[in-house]
């Protein structure tokens, strides 16, 4: 039972991961471009750990509109400097909700549940041929 939950599982999250790349391939493709930098490294203070540091981009929109956006991921060491620069994809109709193109900033939780649907396919699945393959076995034994 536990085998065809995990196998269940994994397609499902491996539908939802295939739908995450097409989702974000459209916004690719239908998406305007501005060129900018980190203007700032946002402190974060963790009770229990050291501080972390989000990046702050301050992008330009073709139209001479600034965006600023912070990153919604904070590191220690931080991933980016100040200074380093970065392109932004957004929506012509709403620059704010775009996105840094980044291989995992655009298909970071794609990549996270193909991960994780995956070796539930093969243990859910294999389960499966390996219970196939032995009934078949068993069966011209003893027949």
């Amino acid at each position: 039972m536990e085998y065809q939950i995990a196998f269940t599982v994994g397609i499902i999250l491996l539908a939802l991961s295939l739908f995450l790349v097409y989702k974000n391939v459209v916004f690719l493709k239908n998406s305007e471009r501005a060129k900018g930098e980190v203007v700032e490294l946002k402190k974060i203070h963790r009770s229990t750990s050291k501080p972390t540091f989000k990046p702050v981009f301050k992008f330009v929109t073709k139209d001479g509109k600034v965006i600023e956006h912070t990153s919604i991921s904070s590191s220690n060491p931080p991933s980016w400097k100040v200074g380093e620069k970065a392109v932004y994809a957004y929506k012509i109709e709403n620059p704010s909700k775009g996105k840094v193109v980044t291989f995992f900033g655009v298909f970071g939780w794609s990549v996270a549940l193909a991960c994780i649907a995956l070796p539930m396919l093969v243990i859910g699945g294999g389960y499966y041929l390996s219970q196939s393959m032995l009934n078949t076995i068993f069966d011209n034994l003893y027949h």
